[in-house]
């Protein structure tokens, strides 16, 4: 019988790997790795069902209170006392939500977890902060809606949510998942034979985390996926929007008269279940590697293509699989060697920009604490290098795109480039 006051989890892949991005991130001076998710309500929203589903939830998820803990070769893993009760803050403010959330993204506060409610005359509109090293956006969606399940049920029990654990399935045997590691180390270092430049630039260094949403109206998505279907004849458009967050940063490095021999960036994949209700905590994705040319750049359709090409051969090859393997044997590396190997990959930049489209936002919920699910959206933060991002997401016929930064990433204007260049190629001439 276990009697130790300690409870344990290992930390997934992707888990350590923004372990050491926020060490870097912390010791340049950057802060912790902060992600928002924004709701934008009707009327009718119950603060106090809010705090009541936000408790009940809180007091079943010790892991909210984990710290990490590492042997020297060891896996790490986070750790609470089993006695652990976290909170999720809940806070009413007035006042300019790009302020707020620009503060709660550069602050460093003990929650896992923290909402803040802004009214106005129409609704309101609740900000959830997260810390990513617990979450990525799909858990941050998937603990929103158990909490809009407890406040609509107040009786029903909530889940013993601490944590499932990594869910990738495992190699069925020490030599495939060798194999696997060993495709993926091929891929990579493929890629790394051209170098990159990011926007950020190599050296990491002080600066606050900025962002800024760009919405789009239901007709604008509309065509916006019309045209995306037009220029690959796929279901899934990774590849368009992959394509258009190049082109972005293609603009503004036109515009700086630099001209890096290839863009390469990463796509999250998620390790989920589609639909699934768990696991919540912890970051449950792999990663697909891209890299264009600046020739591959000059035309939109011709660059989602190519990408969307990318897509499907390393999808068809597994790659996914073969990261999520690799990332498990890259645990055991202590944190700055293991962010030195990454670099060293990357010619310093780690990528040319971070990028993700998260997909469907919050699906499984039309209604938040009494009240409806007008918008919704993500603004993660991004360590420098790269310096810079592009996010999507869609609630339901509406697009957002979030640019997230760091200051002295981008200069005088280059915010400007960047907004012009995502309308255009998004929504065309």
């Amino acid at each position: 019988m276990d009697v130790s006051p300690i409870r344990s989890t290992p930390l997934s892949g992707a888990d350590w790997f923004l372990a050491t991005a926020e060490r870097m991130m912390l010791a340049a001076g950057q802060g912790e790795h902060m992600g928002l998710t924004v709701l934008r309500l009707g009327p009718g929203l119950d603060v106090a069902a809010l705090r009541s589903a936000t408790g009940r939830l809180a007091a079943v998820s010790p892991i909210a209170a984990a710290r990490l803990r590492k042997a020297i070769l060891g896996i790490p893993r986070w750790a609470w006392r089993v006695d652990a009760r976290p909170s999720f803050p809940v806070e009413e403010h007035s006042g300019s939500l790009d302020d707020l959330c620009a503060r709660r993204l550069n602050e460093s506060s003990p929650a896992a977890v923290r909402f803040d409610v802004l009214g106005d005359g129409h609704g309101s509109t609740v900000v959830m902060r997260w810390r990513h090293l617990m979450l990525d956006a799909k858990g941050a969606e998937l603990l929103l809606a158990e909490i809009a399940r407890l406040a609509e049920n107040a009786d029903s029990p909530p889940p013993r949510a601490g944590s499932w654990g990594p869910i990738t399935p495992r190699p069925s045997s020490l030599r495939t998942a060798l194999g696997d590691a060993e495709r993926f180390k091929d891929h990579f270092y493929a890629l790394a034979r051209t170098s990159i430049r990011s926007l950020g630039g190599v050296l990491p260094r002080p600066g606050a985390a900025a962002f800024f949403v760009e919405e789009f109206s239901a007709a604008e998505t509309a065509e916006i996926t019309a045209r995306a279907a037009t220029a690959t004849h796929e279901l899934f458009q990774i590849g368009w929007f992959l394509a258009v967050a190049m082109r972005v940063h293609h603009a503004v490095l036109c515009r700086r008269g630099e001209d890096p021999e290839s863009y390469q960036s990463n796509c999250p994949v998620q390790e989920r279940k589609r639909g699934a209700r768990h696991p919540i905590w912890q970051n449950h994705v792999s990663q697909l590697f891209f890299r264009l040319l600046p020739a591959e750049i000059a035309e939109l359709g011709a660059a989602a293509r190519n990408l969307q090409g990318q897509f499907v051969a390393q999808t068809r090859e597994r790659l996914d699989v073969a990261f999520a393997t690799a990332s498990r044997f890259l645990r055991r590396m202590p944190a700055g060697l293991y962010l030195r190997m990454v670099r060293n990959g990357s010619h310093g930049h780690i990528s040319s920009f971070f990028f993700s489209h998260t997909g469907a936002f919050l699906p499984e919920c039309r209604t938040f604490c009494g009240a409806p699910i007008e918008h919704g959206w993500h603004v993660p933060s991004v360590c420098q290098p790269p310096g810079t991002g592009v996010f999507f997401s869609q609630r339901d016929a509406r697009l957002s795109a979030t640019i997230s930064w760091r200051d002295g990433a981008l200069r005088a204007g280059e915010l400007d480039i960047m907004r012009t260049r995502l309308r255009a190629d998004l929504l065309g001439p």
